[in-house]
């Protein structure tokens, strides 16, 4: 589904869900899909399925509204206005739990991807925006700009909440890929309350390898900034490790890689392990993501204490001809950018 670079889309409708009032505005007619109207919801889904930030999910157990609608509009196309409905008021029940979520509209739509049918839930949050307003007074012609408070997020812009369903099989790893960028506040127990996953799509977020690869990355970079930061040898060497273990090794084992970098240093290892335990990530070995490293690790970025920003391929920093950190003496080193015939400022 994260692949999906072109849609077809089969239906649509559009329901308003103002938190002011006590109930959604719920609309009885599908809407009318032009060629913008195509453009417009097919770039929001295929840009939000391909977010960095989007998240397998899990339908749970026991009564699911949403789970209930998706699975009559896949069965009977006939029941799509209705169970859109239901979807709405769903998500409208959910939003009036907190005061700090914003009024939107919701698109709910049927769409084939490939050989294979999905439903997209889309909440489009309000964009204040601005038009031209034209009126006459006294005979004479007036324009003027004025705030439009319930613009819809354009072309450009991504979406921070949206969800995409496909035929419910208890036997696959999952059901749905959700995007949901924002939290709000924190419940009782201190917790982040994430109303469109839990009270909304009643659904469990899983942890797949494209995650885990994401995480581990972070991680160590967190680990190696805040421990290593006086030793610029040993954050080199991490870095590097991670580096290499990402494009040229199946998997990642946390310990093993601990034991690599840091040898006969348990200190360290115990150190490095324990903080990955704490950012959520398990000891076992996981499959390295091998499409988000060559994806996202295509270019390199080094920022230095004294202000120095480089950028480049990963392929340019490895190629000695091309770049080269010789050691000092004293703890700092020299970075070397060789070979220069000409170059450019910007």
């Amino acid at each position: 589904m994260r692949n999906t670079d072109a849609v077809m889309i089969k239906k649509a409708i559009i329901h308003v869900l103002d938190r002011n009032g006590d109930a959604p505005i719920l609309t009885d007619f599908e809407q009318e899909i032009n060629e913008d109207i195509h453009e417009f919801l097919e770039k929001h889904i295929i840009k939000s399925l391909q977010d960095e930030e989007n998240r397998k999910g899990k339908f749970r157990g026991g009564l699911s509204v949403v789970k209930n609608a998706s699975n009559n509009i896949f069965q009977n196309e006939e029941t799509f206005v209705e169970s859109s409905k239901a979807i709405a008021e769903q998500l409208f029940k959910a939003m009036k739990k907190n005061n700090n979520i914003s009024s939107s509209d919701l698109v709910v739509c049927s769409y084939t991807a490939g050989d294979e049918d999905y439903i997209g839930i889309l909440k489009l949050d309000y964009k204040k925006s601005f038009i031209h307003n034209i009126e006459f007074i006294d005979d004479q012609l007036k324009v003027s700009i004025i705030p439009q408070s319930i613009g819809l997020p354009g072309l450009s812009q991504r979406l921070q909440k949206c969800a995409f369903i496909k035929k419910t099989d208890e036997d696959d790893e999952y059901d749905m890929i959700v995007l949901d960028k924002q939290v709000y506040g924190k419940d009782e127990d201190g917790e982040i309350a994430q109303f469109f996953v839990q009270d909304f799509l009643n659904c469990e977020i899983l942890v797949d390898n494209r995650d885990k690869t994401k995480l581990f990355k972070k991680a160590a970079e967190k680990w190696t900034r805040k421990n290593l930061k006086e030793d610029i040898d040993k954050a080199q060497e991490v870095r590097e490790e991670l580096i290499s273990s990402f494009k040229n090794c199946a998997e990642i084992d946390v310990e093993k890689f601990s034991q690599n970098v840091f040898g006969n240093d348990v200190e360290a290892q115990d150190n490095f392990i324990n903080h990955m335990d704490n950012e959520g990530l398990q000891l076992e070995a996981f499959e390295i993501d091998k499409s988000w490293v060559e994806k996202k690790m295509k270019k390199r970025v080094m920022k230095t204490d004294t202000g120095i920003e480089i950028k480049g391929e990963y392929e340019d920093f490895e190629d000695r001809m091309k770049f080269e950190i010789y050691k000092n003496g004293d703890g700092t080193i020299n970075i070397i950018i060789k070979n220069v015939r000409s170059f450019q400022e910007r």
